[in-house]
């Protein structure tokens, strides 16, 4: 019996599908290259997806994709729409994701979600000032990374700086991962979640 994996969360996620279905081969990539591990991974990612559009959920898109694919893990992308925004509140953020949290493992009996740490990013759109953005990044990284250690059900994942804290990895926009950088985001969902198998 295969392990069902829901990679879930904002345009990264989206653009990862994308290039795993253009760009490279998906008999050999589509589950992260966990098939031989008995693992199914399926993606969902909103463009300028943020916490309250996953808690609304207005199209039913991820209630739709829940009964299709009842997932026993999510790993959880998000955090930095949320950030890039003037009215962002950091102690209602993660109150939010804790309810959202919440709601995978009671509403869709997900049994082990992986909340993954937030990309830095080089150019801001929503009038937020990097230093405030980037103190805030770090904030909430270590509020999860710190109140997840021991967790039964619930972790965090760090991408480590091989991915998040260079500048090459990054498209002009400074904001989405080109081709390498996609290749890299790839392999690190992978030991996403390979460390909750």
């Amino acid at each position: 019996m295969s392990t069902r994996v829901l990679v879930l969360g904002h345009s990264f996620i989206k653009r990862l599908y994308k290039d795993i279905l253009n760009r490279w081969n998906p008999n050999l990539v589509q589950h992260l290259n966990l098939r031989h591990a008995g693992v199914n991974v399926r993606f969902l990612g909103f463009p300028g997806g943020n916490i309250d559009r996953l808690l609304e959920d207005t199209q039913n898109r991820l209630r739709q994709e829940m009964i299709r694919f009842p997932p026993e893990i999510v790993v959880l992308q998000i955090g930095g729409n949320d950030l890039d925004s003037k009215e962002f509140d950091i102690s209602l953020y993660m109150e939010k994701v804790r309810l959202f949290i919440g709601i995978l493992q009671t509403t869709y009996h997900v049994k082990k979600v992986v909340v993954c740490e937030i990309f830095p990013r080089l150019s801001l759109r929503g009038g937020t000032c990097r230093t405030v953005y980037h103190h805030g990044k770090y904030l909430i990284d270590q509020y999860f990374y710190l109140g997840l250690a021991n967790h039964p059900s619930v972790s965090f994942w760090f991408h480590k700086s091989r991915l998040t804290a260079q500048k090459k990895l990054f498209m002009s926009d400074w904001v989405h991962l080109n081709v390498e950088g996609t290749r890299r985001f790839f392999k690190s969902l992978r030991g996403a979640v390979m460390s909750v198998l």
